[in-house]
């Protein structure tokens, strides 16, 4: 289908591809910085995956196509964490080139099954398309192809989200996200409990649950020690580290070794 009034011509660089079905786990950088030096930097390294945290980072909603570009200059998908569930912002997000969109704090399937439908062209969703930048700087399918969706992540991170947890997972997203944190502070337990102590199976029945309908489950780490714990409860994707962190333990090795 001819689509009015763009270019017939693209850079031919490919949109990377999420791909959590792939044997992980997938270590990602979690970015909460606006500058797009830094992404380029830390994609260069060969980060699985990196996630742009639009709710409690700094980059805003224009900030976003030039952090994502960063990331897929060296072929690392670039996913986004939306500040809430307002659809327009999950679609510009979207147009940017966002390869996954993880959106916090879902409680209940009638708003699960919303969001994921505000990531699906028509008539699988109702995602609006238009001739957005994307094009032509990427060579894109025919509009509305499944092949143009981004991954769909779903944030557990309440107690009300664990209890209707089957309620999300049937709404078909491709992946679940847990945040240990709220998802801790809202259960009356300390992070300590959720992943060392005696709640530790909840995250492994997450896990499972997830796994058994067909959904990628990941969570939150931030650090590499944590992470490969969660890999063994079934995790197959998360954060291993923020950008802030990177600069921090850098700065503490740099001094520890001139003193």
């Amino acid at each position: 289908m001819k689509i009015h009034g763009t270019s017939s011509r693209s850079s031919q660089q490919p949109l990377p591809v999420m791909d959590l079905e792939a044997d992980g786990p997938h270590f990602g950088l979690w970015v909460t910085c606006r500058d797009a030096a830094v992404v380029e930097t830390a994609a260069a390294e060969s980060f699985d995956w990196i996630c742009v945290d639009g709710q409690h980072g700094h980059a805003e909603l224009g900030d976003y196509r030039a952090l994502f570009e960063a990331s897929h200059v060296f072929g690392v998908p670039a996913a986004v964490r939306v500040p809430s569930h307002e659809l327009g912002h999950i679609g510009r997000a979207i147009d940017a080139g966002a390869r996954m969109i993880i959106v916090p704090t879902v409680e209940n399937g009638e708003q699960a099954s919303e969001l994921v439908r505000a990531c699906r062209f028509a008539p699988r969703g109702q995602r609006s398309y238009g001739p957005t930048r994307l094009i032509p700087r990427y060579p894109i399918d025919a509009p509305g192809a499944p092949g143009s969706d981004p991954l769909v992540a779903l944030m557990i991170e309440t107690a009300a989200g664990l209890d209707r947890l089957d309620e999300i997972l049937g709404s078909g997203p491709d992946a679940i996200f847990v945040g240990p944190y709220d998802l801790a502070l809202s259960s009356g337990w300390s992070l300590e409990q959720l992943t060392q102590g005696d709640k530790r199976h909840v995250l492994e029945e997450i896990a499972e649950r997830a796994a058994a309908a067909g959904i990628v489950p990941g969570i939150y780490a931030g650090e590499i020690g944590l992470a490969r714990q969660m890999t063994a409860l079934g995790f197959r994707f998360m954060p291993v580290a923020t950008d802030g962190a990177l600069i921090a333990l850098a700065a503490r090795q740099i001094l520890a070794g001139g003193k």
